[in-house]
């Protein structure tokens, strides 16, 4: 009894399973990564091994709820959590078991009444006479794995074999294979060969014997469906002056004879058509765009999922608020503790710089711009224009935006970034030799012969005209987001530069003439002269052509000599014209005046230095404290506080602003995500742990390292619209949740190095560094609590934004995948003292340090090193940056130091009355 209880139901099996299941997941990740999905679910996720470990997972957890007691010991918070987790597991084994996924093609004009399944089978379909059996063998079978099954095919016994399966590339993610079978019927033996294999449509093989056919293939197969769905029309917009597809959508009728009924639909992202039990959902396009590809699904466990993730967010809030719960009884520990605290870090930074670039005989008419044009730009600002997405905004924030998108910095070579935009709308010859368009690939360099990091326009023509990423860019565009490799996204990222840059070049983006008959479309100014003359409108026309005609002779008096007067008469005019035909699109003075304020303002980078600042010299003060044996005067602790809460502020005026100007939640992209990641560890020490140095110290320094983070370049900061699939609301509850939780599980992360460091630096002679380390781990596991709570919410919350957008709630995406790998993770660790095991305050900061090496490839290494639907430059391996060595190493070498001296236990929580 006692072995069963430890195999089933103890946490020295649970933990070592979940560990396991970590392992396999992050295993099978990078499996997708390099051979593709289907592989990924062959070995491992589609497995019996990996369902077997499923259940054993499922019925350890029942078991650990009956062997705690929880619901006799009146842990209904607790119960209630587990018992989530319980309901969620059995709600993915029903939908693993009784649900499918797959996929329909149709091409316009055509109906289809079928899908292809996405799982592989032996497909076998008799016939005798007029009667017809079908058998379908699940076959996701790779090089060297077998099959036995034996049959009854019209009464008659048929023994299938596979003897045999190889592939028919060396490319290791086509898996075109080739199955040797035997097959024994009617008494007779027979040999078949199959071409076919994971996720392709296989070549059927017929057999004759006697008077029956069989009819076998190896691949997906067809699925009927009790209705049709016709596709009327297939519409893809791309993006003006570009290939590149801006959005697609279906034009569909859902055709059903049962009940007579002929029903239009529109599919496209984030709307999903419904029917029967079925969700249809845009997947991708044929490439003569004619065709659609839609993704379906068939899901009987969506409800006791979304159940199991209704209780589990209840479960959450209910154990943080229950007055003898582990979190509730920590903070109490804390109040009843006065000691010191301190954060320990090293910093530096660079800003990289660029050599102005020779700009030979354009150099005296860019120097001339440059040096002459600032108060002219600086009145250029305020002038309104229309984006693509409809918005009226300053073209200080488009110049900013689109120069930033291009040449992956603001101030480029010295000029303001309205500046810029002037010179290349008004001087396309001169620009257009400039190299200042941002590129990082280097097969992508080599294809275009460049050096450096940017290329000119006119590089990536042919003398002849010929636009040379043309081929590379429908390629990259055709293909699923999951299926692109590294050079195909810096493809698609190096258009989109160039087809902004010839945007500009053309006037394209330049929409500043509202419609003299009362709709809300601007236009650029070629465009606005045609309308008018399409409406016999001579008189307007003459008034922006003679606008136009004196803003360009203004504007090349003022760049040739130095005289900017009629420009900017010209620029009144206009400003007037627009004031005239849209008023009530006219934003206000002031909320354009803001919105210049904070492109011209960087608020977020001008916080950097603060918060680091800060950081250091809370450390440096408590540290004199600690070594001192003093405690430190509760005024320096306030004033602290008190720039962390004003540090705070301006950060949630500046986020507010942006949600503001954007009217979107700012957490859209990696950008903002880090922008929140530091708001969200500046609000959790200013809210739960006020009265605690160490947690302001450690907030101050994790806010500054975030934010410089997202200062350094790599990540994009301009505002711009949402890609259809991030404009659901769901986008505000999941990633405000998830990327929340990194901000908590990051403060962990300091708390454990730091606890580290003063194991190393304890001594009989100072006991109030035992203090210390015993407050670190409280703070430590309180914010853990709070930061594996919001991840796992977060994780599930996401699976339903997933359902709602996609069709699906969990696909074993990489993102989704390590989230869960991360939360198995930390919840190891916050399971570890169950274990008996001495020393938890070593073992707490040794497993919060290692641990978060999981949030940061959930964070960084899947968008850089595996393919999926989140990822941002992923698909092939990249080097590993030579500070994720150093990191380890350092951690490594405290893990080593404190050990000699861990011999340290937590005492005992008292229940708070």
């Amino acid at each position: 009894m006692k072995v069963l209880k430890i195999a089933f139901a103890s946490l020295w099996s649970a933990i070592p399973l979940m560990g396991l299941y970590a392992i396999a997941c992050a295993v099978a990740t990078f499996i997708e990564n390099d051979y593709g999905t289907a592989i990924a679910k062959t070995l491992v996720y589609n497995t019996l091994w990996f369902n077997i470990l499923h259940v054993y997972l499922l019925i350890t957890l029942v078991g650990c709820l009956i062997t705690f007691r929880t619901w006799q010991r009146k842990r209904y918070a607790s119960f209630l959590f587990h018992l989530s987790l319980i309901v969620i597991i059995l709600g993915a084994g029903i939908t693993r078991y009784f649900g499918f996924e797959g996929t329909m093609h149709i091409r316009e004009g055509e109906k289809s009444d079928f899908i292809y399944s996405s799982e592989t089978y032996l497909n076998i379909i008799a016939q005798k006479g007029n009667y017809q059996e079908s058998f379908h063998i699940p076959a996701h079978l790779i090089a060297g794995q077998t099959l036995k099954k034996e049959l009854s095919v019209f009464g008659t016994p048929l023994e299938i074999e596979v003897q045999d399966i190889s592939k028919m590339s060396a490319n290791k993610k086509d898996m075109t294979s080739k199955m040797v079978l035997n097959l024994n019927f009617h008494g007779g033996n027979e040999k078949v060969e199959l071409i076919g294999g994971i996720g392709l449509e296989g070549k059927p093989v017929m057999l004759q014997s006697q008077d029956e056919a069989l009819l076998l293939s190896w691949g997906i197969r067809k699925i009927a469906l009790p209705f049709s769905i016709a596709l009327k029309d297939f519409q893809l917009e791309r993006y003006p002056g570009s290939m590149s597809p801006s959005s697609y959508a279906s034009e569909v009728e859902v055709i059903d004879d049962r009940v007579k009924i002929s029903k239009p639909f529109r599919i496209y992202m984030n709307h999903v058509l419904d029917y029967d039990g079925y969700r249809f959902f845009q997947s991708s396009y044929d490439s003569d765009e004619k065709g659609t590809i839609l993704s379906v699904n068939n899901d009987p466990g969506k409800n006791m999922t979304y159940l199991g993730y209704a209780l589990l967010i209840l479960g959450c809030i209910w154990l943080l608020l229950d007055p003898n719960g582990r979190f509730r009884r920590l903070g109490f520990f804390l109040k009843s503790q006065k000691i010191l605290c301190v954060l320990v870090f090293s910093a530096f930074s660079f800003y990289p710089s660029y050599a102005q670039e020779d700009l030979k005989k354009t150099e005296m008419m860019l120097n001339n711009l440059k040096n002459t044009s600032a108060e002219f730009a600086r009145q250029f600002d305020d002038l309104l224009v229309q984006d693509y997405g409809g918005r009226i905004k300053p073209i200080n924030t488009l110049a900013t935006d689109l120069l930033h998108k291009i040449t992956k910095k603001d101030g480029f070579l010295g000029f303001d970034n309205t500046q810029l935009f002037l010179g290349m709308m008004m001087l396309p010859e001169d620009f257009q030799k400039l190299k200042m368009i941002k590129i990082s690939n280097p097969e992508l360099k080599k294809l275009l012969g460049v050096e450096g990091g940017y290329l000119s326009f006119r590089e990536v023509f042919t003398p002849d005209g010929v636009y040379i990423l043309q081929n590379y860019v429908e390629e990259a565009n055709i293909k699923k987001p999951s299926a692109r490799n590294t050079f195909d996204k810096d493809v698609i990222a190096v258009d989109e530069r160039i087809n902004l840059a010839y945007m500009i070049y053309t006037g394209e983006v330049f929409k500043v003439f509202p419609d003299t008959l009362g709709s809300n479309s601007w236009h650029q100014p070629l465009q606005a002269i045609q309308l008018a003359l399409s409406q016999n409108n001579k008189q307007e026309a003459q008034r922006i052509g003679k606008i136009l005609q004196d803003y360009v002779k203004g504007f090349s008096m003022g760049v040739l000599e130095h005289q900017w007067g009629q420009a900017l008469e010209a620029l009144d005019e206009l400003k007037a014209y627009q004031k005239q035909f849209s008023p009530d699109l006219f934003p206000s003075d002031s909320k354009i005046k803001a919105e210049i304020f904070l492109n011209k303002n960087n608020l977020f980078k001008y916080l950097i230095f603060p918060y680091l600042l800060g950081g250091i010299a809370l450390f440096g003060l408590t540290l004199f404290y600690i070594f001192r044996n003093k405690t430190m005067h509760l005024r320096w602790v306030s004033g602290f506080y008190t720039i962390l809460a004003v540090l705070s502020v301006t950060m949630s005026v500046a986020l507010i602003l942006r949600w503001y100007i954007s009217g979107h939640a700012p957490w859209s992209n990696a950008y903002e995500s880090m922008l929140y990641i530091s708001w969200a560890t500046s609000i959790t020490a200013l809210v739960f742990f006020r009265k605690s140095s160490l947690a302001i110290s450690a907030s101050l320094f994790l806010s500054g390292i975030c934010l410089f983070v997202a200062d350094l370049g790599f990540m994009d900061p301009q505002i711009g619209n949402l890609v259809p699939v991030l404009k659901s609301y769901w986008l505000n509850i999941h990633v405000s949740v998830i990327t929340a939780s990194y901000g908590f599980l990051a403060l962990c992360f300091m708390l454990g190095l730091m606890t580290l460091l003063m194991f190393i630096l304890r001594n009989e002679d100072k006991p109030q560094i035992d203090q210390t380390i015993l407050s670190l781990s409280a703070i430590n596991e309180m914010a853990m609590i709070l930061g594996v709570f919001m991840l796992t919410a977060g994780n599930f919350l996401g699976g339903i934004w997933a359902n709602e957008s996609w069709g699906r709630y969990w696909g074993w995406d990489p993102k989704e995948t390590w989230s869960l790998i991360s939360i198995g993770v930390y919840a190891i660790i916050l399971h570890l003292r169950f274990l008996g095991l001495k020393n938890m305050p070593y073992v707490l900061a040794t497993a919060s340090s290692v641990g978060f090496f999981s949030i940061l490839m959930t964070y960084f290494g899947v968008n850089y090193y595996l393919s999926g639907m989140h990822s941002y430059a992923a698909g092939d391996p990249v080097p590993v940056p030579v500070f994720v060595y150093v990191m380890v190493a350092g951690i490594a070498l405290l893990i080593a130091l404190a050990y000699p001296k861990r011999k340290l236990a937590f005492p005992a929580l008292k229940k708070i009355k």
